[in-house]
């Protein structure tokens, strides 16, 4: 009977025991259940902002777009060259008043050098020397471009039009350079 009732008190520990394991493993799958509802509503806010941004930033990029088309459009429109010029001494864009008097040139496009434009304007006879050799004009341009301040200069070209070049360099050594054309102020002066 002793041992009958030490081994019922021990069931009954046991059960106990159990019982307590149990509600704590009941609250713990509790917890965790009420953390992956936490954190499915957090991954559903991360997607929804997720969808938000890019969208913000699709409509950002079309309003990009769209300034920089009709910037280039309003370059387009201006009577006198633009070019635009990366630190690597390279055309990145022109317009086609710039463009016009290398007419008939294919290499004249975005991501020629400037060396090389300078050749074409001796070679081709673009650009009237003086009486430098075409070497020489060369040279001077070419220190003027990489100088440390590009100062304005007069060009006539073989149509006996002047072309007052205008360069700045940005910050990050892109140069925006301006063909002003201004045989009309020439002619009156002389």
């Amino acid at each position: 009977r002793r041992s009958r009732l030490a081994a019922e008190r021990l069931l009954e520990l046991k059960q106990a025991e159990l019982f307590a394991a149990n509600r704590k493993l009941g609250n713990h799958a509790r917890a965790l259940s009420d953390e992956i509802v936490v954190t499915r509503a957090e991954v559903a806010n991360v997607r929804d902002e997720n969808v938000r941004v890019k969208s913000d930033l699709n409509v950002a990029h079309k309003k990009v777009e769209i300034a920089e088309r009709r910037l280039w459009h309003s370059v387009e429109t201006i009577q006198d060259g633009f070019a635009v010029f990366d630190a690597d001494s390279e055309m990145v864009a022109a317009n086609t008043a710039y463009l016009s008097i290398f007419d008939g040139l294919e290499e004249v496009v975005p991501g020629v050098s400037y060396v090389r434009i300078l050749q074409f304007l001796t070679e081709e006879g673009i650009v009237n020397t003086g009486d430098m050799a075409a070497n020489q004009w060369r040279a001077m341009m070419t220190d003027r471009w990489h100088g440390s301040t590009l100062e304005p200069i007069v060009v006539e070209l073989w149509n006996g039009q002047f072309i007052k070049l205008v360069d700045r360099r940005g910050q990050g050594g892109d140069v925006v350079s301006l063909g002003l054309n201004i045989t009309a102020s020439v002619q009156y002066e002389r």
